[in-house]
C-alpha cells in the first residue's frame, strides 16, 4: 500500500481536468488510494479531499454526492430528513453534515450538494429518484462531471438513470412510502423508487461498460497513490449507455437475465 500527500492529490484532480466553476458529482473509494501522509483518522481524509475539490473549483461551483438511505425501504425504519444517516458511506455523511449542505427530499434515494447550485440540483425536486425533475436530471441540466475517486468509472448512479430512461425489463417503478419526519412533522407522501426485480439475480458488468468507456475516449485518468482518479462528462455517459441499451437492454450482463415465465417481470 502506497503513501501520498495533499499535494498529490491537487495534481491528480488537476491533471484529470477539476477546474473553477465545475459541478461535480463524487462516487468515492478513498481507501484505494492507500495512506495519506496527513491524516491522523478517517474524517481527516473526507475533510482533506473534499477541501482540495472544493477549492479547486470555488464558490461558483458545486458539489453532490449520494446520500441514500436503503435502511428506511428494506428494514421499515422512519426517515427523518435532518437526521438519517446515510447509507452511501462516511464521505457521503460529512459532506451532508456540512454547512450550508442540501439534502434532496427522497426518503430512499435522496442526494446532497454543496456550492452555488444546490438549489437547482437538490431543491423542490420531484418524488421521482431518477425521473423528471430528480437531483440527476437537473445535474445532468447543468453539465456536471462525474468524478470518481477510485471506484471503477463504469460504477456511479447515472448508470441507473440510463437504465430508467432506456426503460429496462429486470427493473420497475415501486410506489414507495415510509414513515418520513421533516421539522418534526409527519409527511403523508408517496415517492416513486426504479429498482431492481428481486427475484432476479442481477450483477453488471462494470468492466465490459468500461471498455466502451475507454474506446469512446471521454474519460481523464490520473494515478494517485495506489490507485486512480477519474473524472468524465455526465452527459455523455448517460448517452453511451443509452446507446448500449438500446441495441442491447441485456449489455450491462455476460448473458441474458433468466427470466421465468409466470414471475415477474415475465407475467
Amino acid at each position: 500500500m502506497k503513501f501520498y500527500n495533499e499535494k498529490d492529490i491537487e495534481i491528480a484532480l488537476k491533471k484529470v481536468g477539476l477546474k473553477k466553476n465545475q459541478i461535480i458529482y463524487i462516487n468515492p473509494e478513498i481507501y484505494k488510494f492507500g495512506i495519506l501522509k496527513e491524516a491522523q483518522n478517517k474524517n481527516d481524509y473526507f475533510r482533506i479531499f473534499f477541501n482540495k475539490i472544493n477549492k479547486i473549483i470555488g464558490k461558483n461551483g458545486t458539489i453532490a454526492i449520494n446520500s441514500y438511505t436503503f435502511q428506511t425501504l428494506r428494514h421499515k425504519k422512519k426517515f427523518v430528513y435532518e437526521k438519517t444517516i446515510s447509507s452511501s458511506g462516511m464521505f457521503s455523511e460529512f459532506v451532508r453534515n456540512k454547512k450550508g449542505s442540501l439534502r434532496s427530499h427522497h426518503p430512499v434515494f435522496s442526494v446532497v450538494s454543496y456550492g452555488k447550485f444546490k438549489n437547482k440540483i437538490c431543491g423542490n425536486n420531484s418524488l421521482s429518484n431518477y425521473g423528471f425533475n430528480s437531483p440527476y436530471d437537473n445535474f445532468l441540466k447543468l453539465n456536471g462531471q462525474i468524478l470518481n475517486l477510485g471506484m471503477n468509472p463504469a460504477k456511479n448512479p447515472f448508470i441507473h438513470v440510463s437504465e430508467f430512461l432506456a426503460a429496462v425489463p429486470y427493473c420497475y417503478n415501486k410506489l414507495t412510502k415510509v414513515s418520513y419526519f421533516k421539522k418534526n412533522k409527519k409527511m403523508l407522501k408517496y415517492f416513486s423508487s426504479f429498482v431492481r426485480y428481486k427475484n432476479l439475480k442481477i450483477k453488471r458488468n462494470h468492466n465490459k461498460l468500461l471498455k466502451k468507456m475507454l474506446s469512446s475516449n471521454f474519460i481523464k485518468k490520473a494515478s494517485l497513490g495506489s490507485g486512480f482518479i477519474y473524472m468524465f462528462d455526465s452527459k455523455k455517459y448517460v448517452d453511451l449507455v443509452l446507446k448500449l441499451l438500446s441495441k442491447d437492454q441485456f449489455f450491462l450482463f455476460n448473458k441474458k437475465l433468466n427470466f421465468k415465465k409466470g414471475f415477474l417481470p415475465y407475467d
